[in-house]
């Protein structure tokens, strides 16, 4: 009976090696993250004292307050891309409670060069949300600062 044991003692030992090399050699290199998963990222969470509410979207249960800085609103207003480090913030209630926030960051001099995050109401980076989706649905707003609210924030006096 021990020798049955030991044998399968050390056939599960022998599969959890496979099973861990295979998902070794075929995850990301250290330092390296994966599109479809988020990690993570260059994006921080600004002072919020600091940044402007310009608008407030509504759909149902969903309230979304918009912010950045008066500095990139004046950018807006002129025509001109917002500066580098520039945030926009989407406060997201939901049935008036505090669910999220999705920072989005200028991080480069390139039109495109925006980064996302997603924080939970503590400030914590929700670790398994898929920023690409985001990066890859504003692509569309291009020509309006990477922004969906970009008309309100043009608008804001």
């Amino acid at each position: 009976m021990p020798r049955k044991t030991s044998a399968g003692l050390a056939c599960a030992v022998a599969v959890g090696f496979v099973v861990f090399a295979v998902g070794y050699s075929a995850g990301p290199a250290i330092n390296e993250t994966t599109p479809a998963s988020a990690a993570e990222n260059a994006v921080t969470f600004p002072p919020l004292d600091q940044l402007v509410h310009y608008t407030t979207v509504r759909r149902g249960v969903t309230r979304e307050h918009m912010l950045t800085n008066p500095e990139a609103l004046a950018a807006i207003e002129a025509g001109q891309p917002v500066a580098v480090g520039t945030h926009v913030v989407l406060v997201d209630y939901q049935s008036d409670v505090l669910h999220r926030y999705l920072i989005a960051q200028k991080m480069g001099e390139g039109s495109a060069d925006w980064a996302y995050q997603w924080f939970w109401p503590d400030k914590s980076i929700k670790a398994d949300e898929n920023v690409a989706q985001c990066y890859s649905c504003h692509r569309s707003r291009d020509d309006r600062q990477f922004m969906f609210t970009f008309t309100d924030a043009l608008s804001f006096k």
